[in-house]
């Protein structure tokens, strides 16, 4: 069985390379352009992976790892963050995010993180 990631991202261009690049690997992708939208999708598609934005509009990701915690089942999923910031590690490990990736994401190098993450 494919392993399924959600990528909760508004920006659009990243969130198209991050799902053909996931999809080439064999995941399932589904995305949500914020985090509202990616709290539905948890529910509907249980991922076993979030690749999550930090400023996005509605919900910043911080608010949605708060909220995640509180969706059945969903708090034992690992999220990896991504931000424009270089110095927020600390931060999103304190919040629960396993790892965190500033933009422009290296691909390849998030690829190897999923996939050490999900042991594929």
């Amino acid at each position: 069985m494919a392993k399924k990631v959600l990528v909760v991202d508004d920006d659009r261009l990243n969130v198209t390379l991050i799902q053909f690049a996931l999809k080439e690997q064999s995941y399932l992708v589904q995305s949500a352009e914020d985090g509202l939208k990616g709290l539905e999708a948890v529910k509907s598609f249980m991922p076993d992976l979030i690749v999550l934005d930090v400023q996005m509009p509605n919900m910043s990701g911080f608010e949605f790892l708060n909220e995640l915690k509180s969706i059945p089942g969903a708090s034992h999923i690992p999220v990896i963050m991504l931000t424009a910031n270089e110095n927020m590690q600390d931060i999103f490990r304190g919040e629960g995010a396993i790892d965190y990736f500033v933009k422009p994401v290296n691909t390849p190098k998030l690829l190897a993180k999923i996939r050490a993450c999900l042991g594929s």
